[in-house]
């Protein structure tokens, strides 16, 4: 049995021991009430942060008013940059990199570029097989005639684009290329097929619900800008021909929207930045064009839009290489016809779809579009009262995708999948939509470590 003055000793020794600790505790409290220290805009994620909430009676008895606080304090915690890059490196030691799968990498695309063309041929074989068999599909609109240039089901084999004379300069799995940055993607045979039979599962849930689906893989840049010759030569995967092969596995539940040929018919213009993973908004245009020609809308021209330029930008790429090798990116968008406004829990004040970011600094300007990044936003079209309501999984690349689907639809709802983890089926009968579409960057398809971001999704 130890004695009173053992007892005081060990006392003081913890005290000791816990002494660093409470004061580091006690310094980032502090730290975390400075308000001039709290950040107003996510560098790295490119987005402004929650804004303070506004104070109203009928906020603080629904809990509003605390749930705003309480978001708006974790989203501007000084110092969050810095320890989210820290988790996102602790994750990157064990196989776990947040940014790949954000961006579609190549590096996790797999390595069966060679087997695409037999494995093609099989696919469409076996569902030309089975469009010979009767097949209890959903009901859709009729289709009206093709909207755009390209016929999304010609086979192209192929294309002219960029080709510099000169080697393409290579930094990882990114490539410079006349001026124009591209992350080299290739094909993977088992996230392909996992990534078609999560379409098919979603789609039938929403079917019994008589609920529309509508599948857009969104190409990346080297798939569209590169020519046919330099692509191969650059070992990456024919995107035109990797969609076909998802889509020859989805069954007629779902919509299959195919933007590849549309967007390769106008790989001369705008579509893709020089410096960032995105398509440009004219690039979303072409996009949506296709989409309508699935879902039986007659496309609103972009001439019925006000373009508008924003300046400079810079994008996710611009210091990943040499910058003075890189082509000027300028932010031009579209503002939408009509009377639409847009709602974002936390951001009272930004009520249109497309942001007037033209005084924030360059590399901020994509949040122009649906102001960046948001667990859901909702774009309302006064004008449309008595159209259906839509509800839209993305992930930054519909960011300027969904704000033409205001045109066709009363509400649209925008939840970014990263953040939402409810079942598509379930939320979509919450809403009482009468479409969903999901819209991504190809290269999630081609990457096992994303497809557990669909699992829940597709029930």
């Amino acid at each position: 049995m130890r004695t009173p003055e053992e007892k005081r000793k060990n006392r003081e020794h913890e005290l000791e021991l816990a002494g660093p600790f409470l004061t580091v505790l006690a310094v980032l409290t502090l730290v975390a009430f400075l308000l001039p220290l709290r950040p107003e805009t996510s560098m790295r994620e490119r987005r402004r942060l929650r804004e303070f909430p506004a104070f109203s009676v009928e906020s603080l008895l629904s809990g509003d008013w605390f749930d705003g606080i309480t978001a708006w304090f974790s989203d501007t915690f000084p110092g969050r940059e810095t320890m989210l890059e820290v988790s996102n490196r602790m994750d990157a030691l064990h196989g776990l990199n947040k940014n790949e799968v954000a961006l579609g990498s190549g590096s996790s695309a797999g390595t069966d570029i060679a087997e695409l063309d037999a494995l093609l041929e099989q696919a469409e074989a076996a569902a030309a097989a089975r469009a010979e068999e009767p097949e209890t599909v959903m009901e859709a609109e009729p289709e009206p005639e093709q909207s755009g240039p390209a016929d999304p089901n010609e086979v192209i084999e192929s294309w002219e684009g960029l080709d510099a004379e000169n080697e393409a300069a290579m930094y990882g799995d990114l490539v410079l290329i006349d001026g124009t940055v591209m992350s080299r993607l290739g094909f993977s045979r088992e996230s392909s097929d996992l990534h078609a039979s999560l379409m098919n599962r979603g789609a039938d849930v929403l079917a019994e619900k008589g609920i529309r689906f509508f599948n857009l893989p969104a190409p990346t840049s080297s798939g569209i800008l590169l020519s046919s010759d330099r692509l191969a030569e650059l070992e990456c995967a024919d995107q035109g021909k990797t969609l076909r092969y998802m889509f020859a596995q989805e069954n007629g539940n779902v919509g299959k929207v195919n933007a590849f040929n549309n967007l390769l018919s106008h790989n001369s213009e705008y579509v893709y930045y020089h410096s960032d993973h995105h398509w440009t908004a004219l690039g979303a245009y072409y996009a949506y064009e296709e989409f309508c020609s699935v879902a039986g809308f007659d496309p609103v021209p972009l001439s019925e839009y006000e373009e508008v330029n924003m300046g400079d930008f810079t994008g996710s790429w611009y210091y990943s290489i040499n910058p003075q090798k890189v082509k000027h990116d300028e932010m031009i968008a579209y503002i939408p016809p009509g009377n639409i406004h847009m709602e974002i829990a936390g951001f009272p004040n930004v009520t249109s779809p497309v942001v007037d970011k033209t005084d924030d600094e360059p590399n901020m300007k994509y949040n122009c579009f649906l102001n960046g990044d948001n667990p859901i936003t909702v774009l309302v079209n006064d004008d449309l009262p008595d159209a259906p309501d839509c509800l839209v999984y993305k992930d930054s690349f519909g960011n300027p995708f969904a704000v033409y689907l205001a045109q066709h639809y009363h509400r649209v709802y925008v939840l970014d999948y990263r953040y939402n983890i409810t079942a598509a089926s379930i939320t979509a009968e919450q809403y009482g939509v009468s479409d969903v579409v999901l819209v991504q960057s190809i290269g999630v398809s081609q990457s096992m470590s994303a497809m557990g971001l669909l699992q829940n999704l597709m029930n």
